[in-house]
């Protein structure tokens, strides 16, 4: 079994040591990291001092039950995710347990796959929650749209504009323009800001898989459904639901999204009940919708549901005056990840105007990161030419990324009196995709 990519934080309050240790154990194995308590006053107290995603918690420990805790997470507002531990499946307890709010509850002995599967779902809600109290400061601050000129003010404008209203909004842009946060600002901007902002992108989505994961599906609805899952709509319901490149989206499903936005109902694959749901619908696309109608290709229908609100991004080419504050405030952000650069000279980031940004803020982003990791390997610009801070006759002396990372990787291979293996690790590379870059720019 693959290990767990991403490391959240467990609490397991089991008073068996031996059960407590082989759990912890095997979750150890898999990534997680795991607190462990004997009693509920344990437990509270680890609660108290770390921030903790899922909680296992034993039915029965020797000062309480497991309400005792289940009941301390509530009142203090914690959104950690409880999982009761039972060998009592059939209690009715367990019953009144989830209806006060824990999340799930396994039945001993339990698999450890099926262990996996529940942290994992678990897990999985505690983010989508977690992000609207933990995150918030951190949106309000990081979701900025930088910029004063005309066009981009005016965006601004358009955002607090339609964020006072709760119809669907269509962004669209190139890529990297910045539609998703766009999208953010305006969900921040809502009287829905303190429910769930779900961001899909359809793109990414096999088609086959369209249904269950935006409606989800109950258990036994195919094989493989060994429980309930809940879809987009259900996570994202009072609040927003963020559809990225929407003109990727197959045209059997555009009717299906298309009911659910008109009824406002929807039922889960294997289900027989109805689905109520409230929720805004914010699309972006970097696809021009209005010729894809024209080309079948997507339903006019629910396009002219989508496109109440319209929001064109323009191409950062076509802001210029914005691009050396976008390219400051970018710099800024890239903290320590970017190395440890001192902040270039203003005439660096007004040289940064005369370069095309064909891939837009995502371009601009990776060209500072770069720019920053491999400052210490940097030519001075007038004997190599890499890059002029003058500005001046030669166009601001910026050159294709490629070649730019060519001379980085160069430098750094000469750094290491050019061993190819220290040269890969350097710079976070398999030595193999180093060869074949070497191998591409004729210097094997």
């Amino acid at each position: 079994m693959e290990a767990n990519k991403e490391i959240y934080p467990l609490l397991l309050a089991e008073d068996d040591n031996l059960l407590s240790q082989a759990i912890k154990d095997f979750l150890e194995s898999r990534g997680y990291r795991v607190y462990a308590a004997g009693t509920c006053r344990e437990a509270q107290k680890i609660l108290d001092q770390h921030i903790i995603h899922v909680a296992l918690v034993d039915k029965k420990l020797p000062d309480g039950e497991g309400t005792t805790i289940l009941g301390y997470i509530l009142d203090h507002r914690l959104k950690t995710k409880m999982i009761l531990m039972t060998a009592y499946g059939s209690d009715q307890k367990i019953k009144e347990y989830v209806e006060k709010g824990a999340f799930d509850f396994l039945e001993k002995p339990f698999s450890l796959e099926t262990l996996l599967k529940r942290i994992e779902n678990a897990g999985r809600m505690f983010e989508l929650e977690y992000s609207h109290d933990a995150l918030e400061s951190y949106q309000k601050s990081a979701v900025q749209i930088i910029g004063q000129g005309p066009a981009i003010t005016r965006i601004k404008k358009m955002i607090s504009l339609v964020a006072q209203a709760d119809s669907p909004v269509l962004i669209q842009g190139e890529t990297g323009t910045g539609k998703e946060l766009v999208a953010r600002s305006i969900h921040l901007e809502s009287s829905r800001s303190k429910k769930q902002f779900i961001s899909v992108n359809c793109a990414s989505i096999p088609e086959q898989l369209f249904e269950s994961e935006f409606f989800g599906y109950e258990k036994g609805a195919f094989t493989g459904a060994f429980r309930d899952k809940p879809g987009y709509f259900e996570m994202a319901n009072f609040g927003v639901l963020h559809l990225d490149e929407i003109g990727d989206m197959p045209l059997e499903f555009q009717a299906k999204l298309l009911r659910v936005l008109e009824e406002g109902s929807y039922i889960k694959l294997g289900g027989s009940k109805e689905m109520r749901v409230d929720v805004r619908i914010i699309a972006s696309t970097n696809k021009d919708l209005k010729e894809e109608v024209a080309k079948k290709r997507f339903r006019q229908d629910l396009y002219f549901r989508i496109v109440v609100f319209t929001i064109e991004l323009p191409p950062l080419r076509d802001r210029r005056e914005d691009i050396p504050l976008i390219a400051q405030y970018l710099w800024h952000g890239l903290g320590a990840k970017g190395g440890q650069a001192d902040l270039p000279a203003p005439a660096f980031f007004t040289a940064l105007k005369d370069y095309p940004w064909r891939g837009n803020v995502r371009e601009l982003r990776n060209f500072l990161e770069k720019k920053k990791l491999f400052a210490g390997l940097e030519p001075e610009p007038e004997k190599e030419g890499a890059f002029s801070q003058s500005g001046g006759e030669t166009g601001a002396g910026i050159i294709p990324l490629e070649d730019y990372l060519r001379h980085y990787v160069l430098q750094t291979l000469k750094t290491f009196d050019h061993n190819k293996a220290q040269t890969a690790r350097a710079l976070g590379l398999g030595l193999s995709t180093l060869k074949r870059k070497l191998k591409s720019w004729g210097e094997e």
